[in-house]
């Protein structure tokens, strides 16, 4: 036994030194060390062409250097690089150390925050800032961005241009809000639908003038797809259209804000009201004049 404790003793002797030194040894996630991967959340506070500043609350200020094969998630977008960040994001970025504390080179930018959606109508578009603005449902008209990635669908035309759109026209926006702003990452739209009712003033080349029942005078544009319809005129053109018609128009909007008539269904005054009390039974039907 005493052999035993003896041979204890000179164990723990030789043992003590390698322990002080694991004491001494600082914590891996203490220090980290260059290269060393790293988890970081804070708010973007400036954009540059290949960097991003994130002010974080562990490390301050830090300067994130973007790669080629960066990969980006900003919310609303299919795909998305530098060009959809924006200062005042509230960002994770997951990377590497390049100097401790620092700075670092980002595989991986998300910006944090739910995808959200508004629908409205556009009261502005400025195709050159890429902007556009959109009043709400609920009234209130915000600013709308958007960037090469943003995804635009116009029902009915197969590749749109964001000259396809026009103000009024009916909107789906779809993104993220940053700084008072909405980011689009997709726009949805359609052409919209009217229809007039009036009584037929001239007709000026292709274009209809007619003053609605409301007293407003509107100018109808018509192509060689506006279907015209005259009782009594089964091939009807617009030359057989005449000035105190009654009019009926499903028109749809151009981006131009002018109105182009899909179908006119046009009548003489002289002619009673469809569903009215027609002439007596016997007698011949009125023609038109």
């Amino acid at each position: 036994m005493r052999r035993i404790g003896i041979w204890l003793l000179i164990l723990g002797w030789m043992l003590l030194p390698v322990g002080a030194v694991w004491a001494q040894e600082p914590s891996p996630t203490a220090t980290p060390a260059l290269g060393r991967p790293v988890l970081v959340r804070g708010s973007i506070t400036a954009v540059g062409d290949h960097s991003i500043t994130l002010n974080t609350e562990q490390w301050g200020a830090l300067e994130v250097q973007i790669r080629e094969g960066t990969r980006f998630h900003v919310p609303g977008f299919v795909r998305a690089d530098l060009g959809e960040v924006r200062v005042g994001d509230q960002a994770t970025v997951h990377g590497r150390w390049l100097e401790e504390g620092r700075s670092l080179e980002a595989d991986w930018v998300i910006v944090r925050g739910p995808v959200q959606v508004r629908h409205g109508d556009v009261a502005r578009i400025d195709v050159g800032a890429r902007r556009l603005e959109v009043k709400t449902r609920a009234g209130e008209t915000i600013p709308v961005e958007w960037t090469a990635h943003t995804r635009l669908h116009v029902t009915g035309v197969i590749s749109p241009t964001w000259s396809d759109i026009g103000v009024g026209y009916p909107v789906t926006v779809i993104g993220h809000f940053v700084e008072g702003t909405f980011l689009a990452g997709r726009v949805i739209t359609r052409r919209p639908h009217r229809m007039f009712h009036g009584t037929l003033q001239g007709v000026e080349g292709n274009t209809l003038v007619i003053q609605t029942r409301e007293g407003e005078q509107v100018r109808l544009v018509t192509d060689d797809h506006t279907r015209i319809r005259i009782p009594g005129h089964p091939h009807a053109t617009l030359s057989d259209l005449q000035v105190g018609d009654i009019l009926t128009a499903r028109a749809v909007g151009n981006p131009d804000g002018t109105w182009l008539a899909r179908t006119v269904i046009a009548r003489s005054p002289k002619l009673p009201k469809p569903g009215s009390q027609g002439p007596k039974p016997g007698a011949p039907p009125p023609r038109r004049p």
